[in-house]
């Protein structure tokens, strides 16, 4: 093992993040600091760099884990590992940021979790996820050593986490010398990361795995199919920090596995409803399943089927129960059991199915449409269909807030052909289709308008400061995939 040269890692780098030649020294002398970091920390150099990006979703929210396909790219923040193998089971990882402890445990299956919203629980997810499938053995795998630096902000809606459940799954399958294809990779690591306590779905891990650069990437799901499409020279995707965290908190889970738990429900009630009418049992948890073209029905009709058996009213779990003819616990078993080995408690101002619903089946319907914009060249049509992305998302699955609406209406005063919410929402970031010549007078205008002003006028909320974050306001544009520089 020897230090790359900085030619090799300028040419690498390159390759991974599609870089202009300007961009190339800066990304060098970040790689460069961390492999020292490593050097000076555990005494020898590192064996390989795994570098595993972030992603912005452009449109398609809350639809992976129903069946449905989104529409995310890779962005070139990431997080990157100088890794070496241990020489027993020891894992051994330090972040180069200080206000992350390092963490050490033994790569032995089931590895017990530490506090939740710890930082190594995202390193355990990992490999508890890879050795639970057996793809390295669960009694003689080896462990690694690793210094880890990220440039994603943090609770930003980005996808921090699951860079960091990509790259740490890689640092361990290289250190025992394994591989796996990488489409049969993010399925399980979308498993895996439930470890953390989220019912999450599978685009976050497989962006990071299958992205191209300077594209799109439109994912299917079960089975997981992922489809390239040309992102238009003359529009960028500025992201726009709100500066208002979206934490994995206690909170914030429950608030997102409640949506997810809304949407086994109403697949529970359309499939009772279409097996009644149709004479024949329809059960399913995806709501995917129940399309027009997997029923091999007209839309309205099924649009006419769900609105009659879910109703636009608040739903108790006892009504719940009542219209599926099944016990309480048997539906409580049945669509509200997490990960965790727990139930989602039955919210007080009832289940919001028909919102949840009217989101998911809509959604899917503009991620569609917004793929063939962009193949037609169509960029007023597409940035529509993400201002209507982003109304649902406020409207009918509730996951948007105030800070993000007034980004939204900013952007959209200043030139954004269309602007949302991205990611699980609650906080964190906006995407914004931006037409490449206006990105500058857009940057400068909504940092005045939402950074120093919106922000100061506004009180009582808890903001991150800015110089906690870096970057508020960036363009994101489409890089590569995770990947693996071995060092020889």
């Amino acid at each position: 093992m020897t230090i790359p040269t900085e030619q090799q890692l300028a040419q690498y780098i390159r390759h991974a993040y599609a870089a202009p030649a300007d961009e190339v020294p800066a990304r060098v002398h970040r790689y460069t600091r961390l492999i020292q970091q490593f050097s000076k920390t555990f005494g020898i150099p590192p064996h390989a760099i795994v570098r595993a990006p972030g992603r912005v979703n452009v449109i398609g929210e809350h639809t992976d884990y129903n069946g449905y396909p989104v529409f995310p790219m890779a962005i070139d923040r990431d997080v990157v590992m100088a890794i070496s193998p241990s020489s027993g089971e020891t894992v051994e990882v330090v972040n180069s940021d200080s206000r992350y402890e390092r963490r050490l445990f033994p790569a032995r299956f089931p590895l017990g979790a530490y506090p939740q919203g710890d930082w190594g629980n995202y390193i355990k997810a990992a490999i508890n996820g890879i050795l639970e499938a057996e793809i390295v053995d669960r009694q003689r795998a080896l462990g690694f050593h690793a210094v880890v630096g990220g440039t994603i902000p943090e609770s930003a809606g980005l996808s921090s986490s699951s860079a960091l459940v990509v790259a740490s799954a890689l640092a361990f399958l290289t250190s025992n010398g394994t591989t796996v294809e990488t489409q049969t990779l993010a399925e399980l690591l979308a498993h895996a990361e439930r470890y953390v306590g989220s019912e999450g779905g599978g685009m976050d891990q497989a962006v990071s795995l299958l992205a191209e650069p300077r594209k799109g990437l439109k994912i299917d799901f079960f089975p997981l199919r992922a489809q390239s499409v040309d992102l238009p020279m003359e529009l960028e995707f500025v992201v726009c920090n709100s500066l208002v965290r979206a934490p994995k908190t206690e909170s914030a889970q429950h608030a997102y596995n409640r949506r997810v738990v809304e949407c086994r429900l109403a697949a529970a009630l359309l499939s009772r409803a279409l097996s009644d009418r149709r004479g024949k049992v329809q059960h399913t948890t995806l709501l995917a399943d129940l399309s027009p073209e997997k029923l091999k029905m007209d839309e309205r009709e099924v649009n006419a089927i769900a609105e009659q058996a879910i109703g636009e009213e608040p739903l108790s779990l006892a009504e719940i129960s009542r219209r599926l003819q099944e016990p309480v616990d048997t539906v409580r078993a049945r669509c509200l059991a997490l990960k965790s080995g727990g139930f989602l408690p039955e919210p007080r101002d009832g289940f919001l199915v028909w919102k949840r619903y009217r989101h998911v089946v809509t959604e899917a319907r503009r991620v569609e449409a917004a793929v063939q914009a962009l193949q037609e060249g169509n960029i007023q049509s597409f940035g529509e269909l993400m201002n209507r992305s982003h109304a649902s998302c406020r409207d009918d699955f509730g996951i948007s807030c105030p800070e993000l609406d007034a980004l939204v209406s900013i952007a959209r005063r200043n030139g954004a052909l269309g602007a949302r919410l991205t990611g699980a929402g609650f906080g964190g970031c906006t995407v914004n289709a931006v037409p490449t010549d206006r990105v500058d007078e857009f940057i400068r205008r909504v940092s005045e308008e939402y950074y120093e002003g919106y922000i100061v006028q506004t009180r009582g909320r808890g903001f991150l400061q800015i110089e906690e974050l870096g970057e508020t306001i960036f363009r994101s544009r489409a890089s590569n995939r995770a990947s693996i520089l071995t060092l020889h």
